[in-house]
């Protein structure tokens, strides 16, 4: 006899709602969202960013491109993943909110004379689909891809915002195992010097499930990516490390130092390994 066990489903959306809340409410209390306003902060980002010239490339593999095609690229940063598509399609649409990522990019549109590329300086939450996005003149897009750039809280919503301007691919790229920053001993030191909220977000997992709840059933791949935080000594790496988690006092700054060069010798190099997944999904349009 089969027992009547109580089916529970997890409101996957909900969680990862309240979860992406928490990061929100963290950033605003330690002025993250600001600091990607700063065109020095954008700078120093992109300089770190363009050592893993791979990462983009095998993206843009896995979205396989085409010279007729459209592509918009949400969340676009410097244009990591933008600028390398403007070469293999139609035309790119980059949507990015912060005035210094914004600028960066625009910077690199011009040295490298590309005039397929429109940047627009919006979160995607609150981009026009029409008129921002050139959808009524120059049609839907055949790839659209959000590059680590899901800070949002309803998250279904903006997936079927995604799926309203696309008649072909989507691909999502998304974080499914632990960050430095997260790691156990690390996090825990962290923690222990008042870096107490701050928050990893919610993970591949609930972003699967949420899809799910949505009906979309995608394929799924996950793999390993390298990008090391590298510092020339301790002192650079604690006044860095301090600013990015908002360890603002004295008597802590010289604990993460004295961590530090307790476990380095000089130079610093924060490993940066974690797992990210790539999600994907043709959309039907009737």
């Amino acid at each position: 006899m089969t027992a009547n066990i109580p089916e529970y489903v997890p409101d996957y959306a909900d969680i990862w709602r309240r979860r992406m809340e928490e990061v929100f409410e963290s950033d605003e209390k330690h002025g993250n969202r600001v600091k990607w306003d700063s065109v020095e902060h954008a700078r120093s980002y992109w300089e770190r960013t363009k050592k893993d010239r791979c990462r983009p490339l095998k993206q843009l593999e896995t979205i396989n491109l085409q010279k007729t095609e459209r592509f918009l690229d949400i969340g676009s940063g410097p244009g990591t993943l933008g600028i390398p598509a403007a070469k293999h399609a139609r035309d790119v649409v980059c949507v990015e909110p912060s005035l210094g990522m914004c600028t960066i990019m625009k910077e690199r549109i011009a040295e490298e004379n590309l005039a397929n590329v429109t940047v627009v300086q919006k979160k995607w939450e609150d981009a026009d689909l029409e008129k921002d996005l050139n959808v009524a003149e120059n049609g839907l897009f055949d790839a659209v891809a959000a590059s680590f750039s899901l800070s949002m809280a309803d998250i279904c919503e903006q997936v079927r915002r995604m799926e309203k301007v696309c008649r072909g691919r989507i691909f999502l790229f998304w974080f499914a195992g632990e960050y430095i920053w997260e790691n156990k001993e690390f996090g825990e030191f962290m923690r222990s010097i008042g870096a107490a909220d701050f928050y990893p977000g919610p993970k591949a997992d609930l972003l699967y499930g949420a899809l799910a709840q949505m009906g979309i059933y995608p394929d799924l791949y996950t793999y390993s990516l390298s990008l090391p935080d590298e510092y020339p000594s301790a002192d650079v790496a604690a006044e860095k490390i301090a600013q990015r988690h908002a360890v603002s006092d004295p008597a802590n700054r010289k604990k993460l130092l004295e961590w530090l060069k307790a476990h380095f010798d000089g130079k610093v190099t924060l490993h940066g390994r974690s797992q990210r997944v790539c999600i994907h999904w043709d959309v039907k349009k009737e």
